[in-house]
């Protein structure tokens, strides 16, 4: 019997070691191929659209338009003092008074040309004693009417048109900021609406013109944040291809509720409350029936932190759209992808800290883009509100304006297709302020008072509208585009707080432009002139990613001018 020395002994252990050994290995191996399989795919929202979303689906396609209705409240309650505020029809003395201490043949021969212009009431009206005549189409037809705003008491006309504006440069603040960090886009949009509908419905039981100029501020406040929130909602859940044309969508809905104001002022014209009665109906039905359905924004939840909210939004999205979106998802902030933490809390630290003003790039930015806007919305809502001074019948001057916005936004549409957003707000700002001029040349020949002469400066201020059209829409896009998430609504909301100053000047012109036509038009063509310059110090946005926070998009933004110094290499 042979027994086994230490030497062989020592050799038997030693394979047994090295069989372990292996079969650990093998262990390791399967066990990193396994983690390797669960390993989480870390996306930004753009990612996650562009690949498994769809740039503009079915789902898209209905938060766009769900959304967008909001621009329907939007344009009535800022253009409904079109017809509540505007210059009575004409005047006639009254029988008694006729009887009294006038001539009848002076009485009838300017009560002829006794229509709404502001001349020739100082003329007559205003010489008149007071009780001696009346409104034809009695005091209750607007507030002019009722409240006696003519002769030295006219400029007091302009104070509710333009509080109403002032309301909406604070109101764009306020709900900027309360978008971006409390409530979130969709809670301001419902907000925004519940005030909408209650402030207008007031502003119809005003006593006095200074009641009603308080409630037009209120009003304005309220309103402002239906077109900041529903823009950004509807460009944020799309590819960025599409966000040029998913921005101009918004502005069919701004039309068709600028082009229902006439038809419902008509029947009621001899009754202004009722106007307002009446418009204030649509935002309750907005909330309840439609707001339900939209969703919020995924990059919103996003930089607040709230990773899974965003994923679902987005997994809610593709499923409309017939797709699915993979288990192994989570979603990231690019300039932040080395973070951690399941729900995001750590992807959020230093992001409400970021501010527009203290960022030199942003700031400056921002400037320019405040000071386009400014006169932007003085001429595109000067034009609007200035429609009583071309001599034309009220209510067919502002169908055809409302009309001209269609094309204006299908062109506009189109050329953001292909063009890049710098040049086209400059040079449809500029041909705005040059049509503008050439109204002037028609204004001698529009004095005569004739259909016939009035026509050829319908129809240039009618497309100089269309292009100042093309201009307000670009810019509400254009600064989507600007500016990170965390901060668009902001960004988003200044600009229109600069429109909204330009627009408070522009009642004031109105109000001028009753005694001169020819100097509306001269203010108007040459501060749109100015301001397409402008647009010239912005970078361009076109194709461009929507970035999320300044950081993310100062870091990339430097990288791509980098890559452009670089002489190529051939």
């Amino acid at each position: 019997m042979q027994y086994p020395t230490q030497r062989m002994v020592n050799m038997e252990i030693k394979k047994e070691e090295e069989t372990k050994e292996i079969s650990h290995e093998k262990g390791d191996d399967d066990a990193a191929t396994a983690a390797v399989a669960e390993e989480k795919m870390k996306l930004s929202v753009d990612e996650v659209i562009e690949k498994y979303v769809g740039s503009f689906g079915l789902s898209q396609m209905l938060q766009v338009v769900l959304v967008s209705f909001s621009w329907v409240f939007d344009s009535q309650n800022t253009l409904v003092t079109i017809f509540t505020d505007a210059q009575p029809s004409g005047w006639r003395c009254k029988t008694s008074a006729i009887n009294a201490s006038l001539s009848p043949s002076w009485c009838m021969n300017d009560t002829a040309g006794g229509g709404g212009n502001e001349g020739q009431l100082a003329g007559h009206v205003c010489g008149l004693a007071a009780g001696s005549w009346e409104w034809t189409g009695g005091n209750s037809a607007t507030t002019i009417a009722e409240w006696d705003l003519i002769c030295h008491r006219k400029f007091l006309a302009a104070i509710p048109t333009s509080l109403f504006f002032i309301g909406s440069i604070f109101g764009c603040t306020f709900y900027g900021r309360l978008a971006d960090v409390w409530l979130g886009r969709k809670k301001t949009l419902l907000l925004a609406c519940i005030l909408t509908s209650i402030t207008t419905f007031f502003a119809s039981l005003s006593p006095n013109v200074w009641i009603y100029s308080f409630l037009r501020f209120a009003n304005g406040f309220a309103r402002s944040g239906n077109g900041i929130c529903s823009i950004v909602l509807s460009m944020e859940v799309v590819g960025n291809k599409c966000r040029g044309q998913v921005g101009q969508y918004g502005f069919f809905f701004y039309t068709a509720g600028l082009l229902s104001l006439p038809f419902i002022a008509y029947p009621i014209r001899t009754h202004w409350r009722y106007l307002y009665r009446i418009i204030s109906l649509p935002p309750l039905v907005y909330i309840f029936l439609l707001v339900p359905l939209v969703v919020e924004s995924p990059r919103w939840l996003l930089v607040r932190g709230r990773n899974k909210e965003a994923l679902e939004v987005l997994r809610k999205l593709a499923r409309w759209n017939r797709k699915k979106l993979p288990d192994n998802i989570e979603l990231i902030i690019p300039s932040q992808a080395t973070t951690t933490g399941s729900e995001g809390d750590k992807d959020t630290i230093g992001d409400e800290n970021e501010n527009i003003w203290t960022t030199r790039w942003a700031a400056k930015r921002m400037i320019i883009v405040m000071l386009f806007g400014f006169g932007v919305g003085f001429v595109y809502f000067g034009i609007q509100l200035n429609t009583e001074n071309l001599n034309f019948n009220l209510y067919l001057t502002v169908i055809i304006n409302a009309l001209m916005e269609i094309p204006a936004i299908i062109i506009g549409g189109i050329l953001l297709s292909f063009t890049n957003r710098r040049l086209l707000s400059s040079l449809s700002a500029i041909s705005a302020g040059v049509l503008c001029i050439l109204c002037i040349i028609f204004t001698t020949a529009s004095s005569k008072n004739t259909s016939s002469s009035n026509w050829p400066k319908l129809t240039i201020e009618a497309i100089g509208f269309m292009a100042s059209s093309i201009t307000f829409d670009v810019l509400n896009i254009y600064c989507v585009e600007l500016f990170p998430t965390n901060l668009r609504n902001f960004a988003v909301s200044m600009s229109r707080a600069s429109l909204m100053l330009g627009a408070s000047l522009s009642p004031l012109l109105v109000a001028v432009g009753r005694l001169s036509p020819s100097l509306s038009f001269i203010v108007l063509g040459a501060l749109s002139i100015v301001s397409g310059t402008l647009s010239v110090w912005l970078p361009e946005t076109r194709n461009a990613p929507l970035y999320e926070t300044l950081k993310q998009q100062e870091e990339e933004e430097e990288e791509k001018r980098r890559r452009l110094r670089q002489p190529t290499v051939v």
